[in-house]
């Protein structure tokens, strides 16, 4: 099961490039893309960097600063190995503030 938790005014949120979001536990990494929003982990599992300070890519990925590792922003799949992805949320808009759709907790 999931649900849908509305993370902020976008208006608000400060892309640079993208705009770190606590959602509960969880810290995300939000980036704007042409057909609207792509939310992610905020941290590489590789060292902990925030992927919201990384570069984006005109291949819609985002390039952790630390070590440039690369993460698809629509898949979360890293260009080291599957066993380095990151998670993807789904998200939405809503009266001009983001929505995120997190799993529920066990």
């Amino acid at each position: 099961m999931s649900h849908w938790l509305d993370i902020g005014a976008i208006a608000e949120m400060k892309f640079e490039p993208g705009a770190a979001v606590k959602a509960g536990e969880h810290w995300l990494a939000v980036f704007r893309v042409d057909d609207g929003f792509r939310v992610i982990d905020n941290a590489c599992p590789h060292a902990g960097a925030p992927l919201a300070d990384g570069s984006v890519l005109e291949s819609r990925k985002v390039a952790c600063f630390l070590h440039c590792w690369e993460f698809d922003l629509d898949t979360g799949q890293c260009d080291v190995g599957e066993e380095w992805n990151v998670r993807t949320y789904p998200s939405r808009v809503v009266d001009g503030r983001l929505e995120v759709e997190l799993p529920d907790p066990e």
